[in-house]
């Protein structure tokens, strides 16, 4: 009997472990989305705060040029999928959609580490979030 309460208290930790990872990692709401993604390649360097009321601000620093910075809106469509306004600032590597707009898509590693990858999916440059501010 013994051996039974065991298993079931396994099991229960188990699926209770299970449903506590999955509600995060299938969670791609704007809470869940927002926070601080960096990038450092070819000589830049951008920070982008995403804020959950669908504003941003982004800074980009290149060599030899003076520090942007930029404000504007964010929207998610799909699942993850996300477009930024006009004011985006182009980093190196990335492709503007038809209408002009940065776009990309949200990856979660492990369905817990977030990443932001821009235009041209799936090798454009991406923004990693940082985990602690």
């Amino acid at each position: 009997m013994k051996k039974f309460a065991r298993f079931g208290v396994v099991l229960m930790l188990l699926v209770s472990a299970f449903v506590g990872w999955y509600s995060i990692a299938a969670n791609y709401d704007y809470g869940a989305l927002s926070g601080t993604y960096t990038i450092n390649r070819n000589g830049e360097q951008c920070t982008l705060h995403l804020r959950p009321d669908q504003t941003f601000t982004e800074e980009l620093k290149r060599e030899g040029v003076a520090q942007q910075k930029a404000e504007g809106r964010w929207r998610r469509y799909g699942q993850a999928h996300v477009s930024f306004s006009g004011e985006f600032l182009k980093v190196s590597g990335q492709e503007l959609n038809a209408s002009g707009e940065a776009h990309g898509q949200f990856d979660k590693a492990l369905g817990l580490f977030l990443s932001l990858t821009l235009a041209p999916l799936p090798d454009g440059p991406t923004f990693r979030k940082k985990l602690f501010h």
